[in-house]
């Protein structure tokens, strides 16, 4: 199995057409449908299922599909990293929405301090960054729990309460409030965000309360707009506080809601000099509210 075969492969995938993928790598239909028979061959499955309209893919198809995005993501990216060698180095990362605000003021330092030195930055889930790290497409990411540490090392950089994000119009009486408890938010149907649906629920089971949860959502940005609307209150960690312009915020009166900030990285790895600089300047200034 070739690299070139696997794009080949991701660009018919991309496409849907076997046509419009020969296009686009200016070459011809023919040669094309021969790289990916070869490659089925190889691997002994069908890889697409051809119709009229062009090709979807099968189960093993999927499968590659998923696969082949990291691999030619890695290939890219050591591609840059070789190209420069000797010029600038460069430093992988992975951030996760909630983070940025988090870990920006630690890259802005270790920037400072090492001119010579570029960054790749992969912005995804937790979990999606977490198999970055394990197929050695990044070198570190910031992540958030609650996750699983198996086969990393970390270090925590914050720790922050989860708070509730209020429609904007509420009680007089309550405008000057800084806490919510549990209970309080049973009374009032939540927004919450898909990451810590477990997280929560655990949280709220342990005190026998039953929250009302009216919407589960993936983007942080699309639930404020439902605050916004007044349709009911979106819980989140605290980093997420810059979104929520001329919105209420209570921070959730729960020790356990708690999530902490980590920097992680591979445990089995090799660390790379420059890899190793930005750890260092991350342990050194960790929790350092003066960095910030």
């Amino acid at each position: 199995m070739e690299i070139r075969q696997l794009e080949y492969f991701h660009e018919i995938a991309a496409t849907g057409s076997i046509n419009e993928a020969a296009r686009r790598l200016n070459m011809s239909q023919p040669p094309l449908s021969y790289q990916i028979k070869q490659l089925e061959a190889e691997l002994n499955v069908k890889l697409f299922e051809r119709t009229r309209a062009g090709v979807t893919l099968t189960e093993a198809g999927k499968l590659l599909y998923d696969r082949t995005e990291n691999i030619l993501s890695y290939v890219r990216s050591t591609e840059l990293e070789v190209s420069k060698a000797g010029k600038k180095q460069v430093l992988r990362i992975g951030i996760t929405p909630t983070t940025v605000t988090t870990i920006m003021p630690y890259i802005s330092r270790f920037s400072r301090e090492n001119s010579d030195v570029n960054f790749e930055v992969r912005d995804a889930i937790t979990f999606t960054l977490l198999n970055y790290l394990m197929d050695g497409i990044i070198d570190v990411s910031v992540v958030r729990t609650p996750i699983k540490l198996d086969g990393l090392n970390y270090l925590e950089l914050a720790e922050e309460p989860m708070i509730a994000v209020l429609p904007p119009e509420i009680p007089e009486n309550e405008t000057k409030k800084e806490g919510i408890s549990l209970k309080e938010l049973t009374g009032c149907p939540l927004i919450i965000y898909r990451r810590y649906e477990e997280f929560l629920m655990k949280a709220f089971g342990e005190k026998n309360l039953l929250p009302d949860i009216f919407c589960v959502c993936d983007d942080p940005r699309d639930a404020m707009l439902w605050v916004q609307e007044g349709l009911a209150t979106a819980v989140f960690p605290r980093s997420m506080e810059d979104l929520c312009t001329d919105l209420p915020i209570r921070i959730i009166e729960e020790e356990k809601l708690k999530t902490r900030i980590l920097l992680a990285w591979k445990k089995d790895r090799r660390s790379s000099a420059v890899m190793q600089d930005f750890i260092n300047i991350c342990q050194e200034y960790a929790g350092n509210q003066s960095l910030r």
